[in-house]
């Protein structure tokens, strides 16, 4: 499901957790989701962030 060390988008998130980009943009709102912000609209999530959220919240 990962690479090594990789760095994804909101939509590359979305298909690996096969959930809407909607959804990943309202966990990142609540603050489940951690991200790197690359300007106002842009963001992209570590791998080892995903991986912490899955570990978490997708049990």
């Amino acid at each position: 499901m990962f690479g090594k060390g990789d760095i994804y988008t909101i939509k590359e998130v979305a298909k690996l957790l096969k959930v809407h980009e909607r959804t990943v943009y309202r966990w990142i709102d609540s603050g489940d989701l951690r991200v790197a912000r690359l300007g106002r609209k842009t963001y992209r999530v570590f791998e080892s962030d995903l991986k912490s959220f899955v570990k978490k919240y997708m049990k």
